[in-house]
C-alpha cells in the first residue's frame, strides 16, 4: 500500500521484530479473556435450563451476547483514534470482567440476560481494541504473520476451556458458583495482562502527534463515516466464512448425538489446535506469495471438510473432517484479515476493524439462525452441503470482481 510522506504510521519499539514483551502482554490478554467465554460454552446453558429456562431462552441468550457486541462497535471504532485503543481494550475487558463476578450471585434468569448483555458490550469493544492493537503492533511487511500468531490465542483457549469445565461441571454436580469464579479469574488475568500493554507511537511526516491535534481529530471523528467502504469486500469473505462456523457452533453437537458419534468435543479440540499452527504458518505465506495465493486454496479445503462433515457417520470421519477444517479455515482468516489490514492507514484501523469484527459476528448469527430455521424442513446432510456451498461464495465474489476490474 503507497503512502504518502503525511501518512500516520505506527512506530513499535522494535521495527521488524513482532514477538515483544508488549505483544506478549495483548496476547496473554487475548488467551485470558477467551478462555473466560470459551469456559462458559458447556455451562451456561445447564445454568438456563436449571435456573427455569428452555432450549429457546438458552439460543435467545447467545443471540443477545452476540447483538450487544456488535451494536456499539461501528461507534467504538470511529472514535477509537481519539480515545485510544488501550483504553477500549481494558474498559471492554473490565465490563466483561464485572459483570461476570455478578454472575456469582446464583441469579435468576432475568438477571442473567442483563449480565450477559453487558459482558457482550464488553466482549465488542474488547474484540475492536485487540485486533486493532494486533495491527498497530505488527512491522509493515509482517502484518499477515503477525495477525496468525495473535490468532494462535483464541484456538488455545477453545481447545482447553470447554473440556476443562465439562469436567469441572461433571465432577462437582454442576457447582456454578465454583464454574463462575474460575471464569472471573480467568478475566481479572485477562485485566491485567492488558493494563501491562503499552500503546504505540504515532508519527506525523517524521514527528509525534501533538496533543493539541486531539480538538481536530474530534471534529473529525464527527464526521467520520461508522463503517469502512475500503474493507467491504475482507469483510464480506469473513462474513460468508463465519456463516459456516455458527452452523458448526450450533448444531454439530445436535447432529454428534443424531448419528451417536461420540467425539464432538474432541472435534472442537482438533480443530482449535490445528488452526493454531495454521493460522501463524498461512500469515506468513499471504505476507510472501500474496492474500489471494492462500485465502482461496484456504476455502476450497475449508468446503471440502464442510462435505465431509455432512457425509460423516462415524467418531473418525468427524475427526479428519475437523483437521481438514482447521487447516482451511485458519489459512483463510489470516489472510483475509491481513487483506482488510492492507487497505487501511493507521486513522482507518478503527473504522475498518469495527466494520471487519462485526461482520465475522454477524455471520456467526446469520448463520446459527438461518440453518435453524432450515432443519424444519431438511436434514443435517443437506444443511451441512448448504454449508459447503456458502463456504465457495467468496470464491464466485474473487472471480466476478476481477472480471470486472478490466472495465472499471
Amino acid at each position: 500500500m503507497n503512502r504518502t510522506s503525511h501518512d500516520l504510521i505506527a512506530v513499535p519499539e522494535i521495527k521488524e521484530r513482532i514477538v515483544n514483551f508488549n505483544f506478549m502482554a495483548l496476547f496473554g490478554a487475548v488467551v485470558f479473556l477467551f478462555f473466560a467465554l470459551d469456559f462458559y460454552i458447556p455451562v451456561l446453558p445447564f445454568y438456563v435450563i436449571d435456573t427455569g429456562g428452555g432450549e429457546s431462552a438458552v439460543g435467545l441468550l447467545m443471540g443477545l451476547f452476540t447483538l450487544c457486541s456488535v451494536v456499539l462497535r461501528p461507534f467504538q471504532g470511529r472514535n477509537l483514534n481519539q480515545r485510544g485503543r488501550k483504553r477500549l481494550l481494558i474498559t471492554g475487558i473490565a465490563l466483561y470482567a464485572v459483570s461476570g463476578m455478578a454472575l456469582m450471585i446464583l441469579p435468576p434468569l432475568s438477571l442473567v440476560f442483563i449480565f450477559r448483555a453487558i459482558q457482550g458490550l464488553g466482549w465488542g469493544a474488547f474484540l475492536l481494541a485487540y485486533n486493532t492493537l494486533t495491527l498497530d503492533l505488527a512491522p509493515a511487511g509482517r502484518r499477515g504473520e503477525a495477525l496468525g500468531l495473535m490468532g494462535i490465542a483464541p484456538p488455545l483457549s477453545l481447545a482447553a476451556a470447554p473440556v476443562i469445565s465439562e469436567q469441572i461441571r461433571i465432577a462437582t454436580d454442576s457447582n456454578y458458583l465454583l464454574l463462575f469464579f474460575i471464569a472471573s479469574v480467568a478475566a481479572l488475568l485477562a485485566l491485567f495482562s492488558g493494563l501491562l500493554v503499552k500503546e504505540p507511537s504515532f508519527k506525523k511526516g517524521g514527528e509525534k502527534i501533538a496533543q493539541g491535534e486531539k480538538a481536530a481529530q474530534a471534529v473529525t471523528v464527527k464526521k467520520a463515516p461508522l463503517l469502512s467502504r475500503n474493507v467491504f469486500f475482507p469483510s464480506l469473505i469473513i462474513f460468508f466464512m463465519t456463516f459456516t462456523l455458527g452452523s458448526i457452533l450450533t448444531f454439530l453437537p445436535l447432529l454428534g448425538e443424531t448419528r451417536d458419534i461420540q467425539a464432538v468435543g474432541y472435534f472442537f479440540t482438533i480443530f482449535a489446535l490445528t488452526t493454531v499452527f495454521s493460522r501463524p504458518a498461512a500469515g506468513r505465506l499471504s505476507d510472501r506469495l500474496g492474500r489471494s495465493r492462500v485465502f482461496l486454496p484456504g476455502l476450497l479445503i475449508a468446503s471440502a471438510a464442510l462435505i465431509m462433515i455432512a457425509l460423516a457417520y462415524s467418531a473418525e470421519q468427524l475427526l479428519i473432517s475437523a483437521f481438514i477444517l482447521g487447516l482451511g479455515f485458519g489459512a483463510s482468516h489470516s489472510s483475509v484479515m491481513a487483506m482488510a489490514a492492507d487497505k487501511l492507514s493507521i486513522m482507518e484501523r478503527g473504522v475498518g476493524m469495527a466494520t471487519f469484527t462485526a461482520a465475522f459476528d454477524l455471520g456467526i448469527v446469520a448463520g446459527s439462525s438461518t440453518l435453524g430455521i432450515l432443519l424444519n424442513w431438511f436434514d443435517f446432510k443437506a444443511v451441512f452441503m448448504l454449508c459447503a456451498l456458502v463456504m465457495l461464495f467468496p470464491v464466485l465474489l474473487y472471480a466476478i470482481r476481477n472480471q470486472m476490474r478490466p472495465a472499471n
